[in-house]
């Protein structure tokens, strides 16, 4: 520091002032230049875990087609179809097959040999796929649809497969699906042949005519 600023205490401010703002400027500017590396980095991160999500996703394509010999629109015997359901929904269904808990032995041989990855990658495949709509031999007419709606609004299904029936989580899509699958499962909740406390209780009380509208509906529906 010169003598001139020592003995002017208005230049020494102004020196300090000056020096201050050069310095806030150059944090300001290091700030700058920190927060986009963080967006940098954070972009790159993202899209790692995008390539990882689509690799599990292309994996999961590959070990799934022996899934599709039964599990698409096409097939004729009552299996459900699987894509653009909830991932976490798929993944707890098969390992309740692998354990026994849900007892299908088709199903229980075809899951037994597959790892944790393997479910994680064949239940991310199949939720990312767009499901089509459900096919029924002869059109339903009005009045089973009509039954349908009013049955499903009475139990409230909405409240945990979504106001669409999409589904979402632990709860599979309804919208779309096959509508003899959905009879199927919901007679088995009925008689309590596959254990769900809640739709069980639901279930009791309906006759058939009720639950074969209730698979006419949400098969009827966008999925």
């Amino acid at each position: 520091m010169s003598r001139r600023l020592v003995d002017d205490p208005h230049l020494l401010f102004v020196h300090s002032a000056t020096a201050h703002l050069e310095s806030r400027e150059r944090s300001i500017d290091l700030t700058k230049i920190r927060r986009r590396q963080l967006e940098i980095d954070g972009s790159k991160v993202l899209a790692q875990v995008i390539d990882i999500a689509c690799a599990d996703a292309r994996a999961g394509e590959k070990k799934a087609q022996v899934c599709l010999l039964c599990h698409r629109v096409e097939s004729t015997v009552g299996a459900p179809t699987l894509e653009q359901q909830p991932s976490k929904y798929l993944v707890t269904q098969t390992h309740a097959y692998k354990s026994g808990k849900r007892v299908f032995y088709q199903m229980q041989a075809n899951v037994e040999r597959l790892s944790t990855k393997d479910i994680q990658d064949i239940s991310d495949y199949f939720s990312s796929q767009r499901a089509k709509p459900a096919r029924f031999a002869t059109e339903p007419d009005a009045k089973t649809i009509a039954l349908g709606a009013a049955s499903a609004k009475q139990l409230n299904c909405a409240k945990c497969h979504s106001a669409d029936y999409r589904g979402g989580k632990d709860f599979p899509r309804l919208a779309g699906q096959v509508p003899t699958y959905l009879v199927r499962q919901i007679g088995e909740f009925k008689r309590g042949v596959r254990p769900h406390p809640a739709i069980s209780a639901l279930a009791e009380n309906l006759d058939d005519a009720t639950i074969e509208a209730l698979g006419v509906y949400f098969g009827k529906l966008e999925p």
